[in-house]
């Protein structure tokens, strides 16, 4: 995401077998760095967790973090969702090396940020419903905003390859099924984030507002009608996804929540009536890292891996 903010600071990709994921948010810093083991296998070396409260401070943090990550280290940001937007709109009817161009135009009255001070990028939907139009999902946040931090990486020499949302890293935490399956997941304080994969692509996504405080229930209270709202915003997203888009059933649902009792929240499922429901695991993606890590850590994991992932789903492209 992004590329030509970062060419504009000379970034250059350097050989090297580790990778970083910073996952920022309003008043912290989590950082995770893997080292490729083999071809399908990483290990994590090492997990930070900064707290900041002014630039100053998120500067020391880079800078504390900076001594501990490789100089040939790929750095990916992954930038949390008050700092973009994602919105689905009609692809610009131009040719596709002119789409990046026009999309400012189609979008400067969806979003509150002046004109110069926007950034995007776009997604091809996989699945496209003909009668609605070809449609993409594109990403826009602050250019000033990231700029800042892009200079924080040149400052403290940190080798930056990408920036992503949170809201396309969850496919690299998924085994890549053939068959549609729904994600669950939930960062603390975050509404909570519905997505639908099909063969390793992202082919829906949503956000529901009211359960920013899920992480904060016992499985008793989710039964006091909190979980049954959510069961119902679930299926509803289903119903969009195989009537209106006319896809085949969602087979499985993954649960990623800061929630410290997903098996009990799995049992609920079952218990109504969804029994293909699983917790995601850092053993689904093969890498080393205790279970507890994985639950506090896994979007600065999925954005270190973010570069391994992008190349294998090239060179599955160039195979098939």
């Amino acid at each position: 995401m992004l590329t030509k903010l970062l060419a504009h600071f000379n970034f250059t990709k350097k050989p090297g077998t580790s990778f970083a994921g910073f996952h920022l948010s309003a008043n912290s810093l989590k950082v995770v760095l893997v080292s490729q083991q083999s071809e399908n296998t990483q290990k994590v070396e090492l997990v930070v967790h900064e707290q900041f409260s002014s630039s100053a401070q998120l500067s020391a943090a880079f800078k504390a973090v900076a001594t501990k990550i490789p100089a040939s280290c790929q750095c990916t940001l992954v930038i949390p969702p008050e700092r973009y937007m994602v919105l689905q709109i009609d692809k610009p009817a131009v040719p596709d090396d002119e789409i990046s161009l026009a999309l400012p135009w189609t979008i400067k009255d969806l979003v509150t940020l002046p004109d110069d001070d926007m950034v995007l990028d776009y997604l091809d939907l996989p699945l496209q419903n003909q009668l609605q139009g070809i449609k993409v999902n594109v990403v826009v946040s602050s250019k000033s905003w990231l700029a800042d931090l892009v200079a924080l990486f040149v400052q403290h020499k940190l080798q930056l390859v990408g920036i992503q949302p949170e809201e396309w890293l969850a496919r690299n935490l998924l085994p890549v099924k053939e068959q549609a399956l729904m994600l669950v997941s939930h960062q603390p304080g975050q509404d909570l984030a519905i997505q639908i994969m099909q063969r390793g692509h992202l082919c829906f996504s949503r956000r529901l507002r009211g359960f920013n405080r899920l992480d904060h229930y016992s499985v008793e209270e989710l039964q006091q009608g909190i979980f049954d709202n959510l069961l119902l915003e679930l299926q509803r997203s289903i119903d969009y996804f195989e009537g209106q888009l006319k896809q085949a059933p969602v087979r499985e649902i993954a649960l990623l929540l800061a929630n410290s009792n997903q098996a009990g929240i799995v049992q609920l499922f079952i218990q109504n009536g969804f029994s293909q429901v699983f917790a995601v695991s850092a053993k689904d993606i093969k890498v080393q890292i205790s279970a507890e890590q994985f639950s506090q850590y896994w979007l600065a994991l999925a954005g270190a891996i973010e570069p391994l992932c992008a190349q294998r789903e090239v060179n599955l492209e160039a195979a098939g």
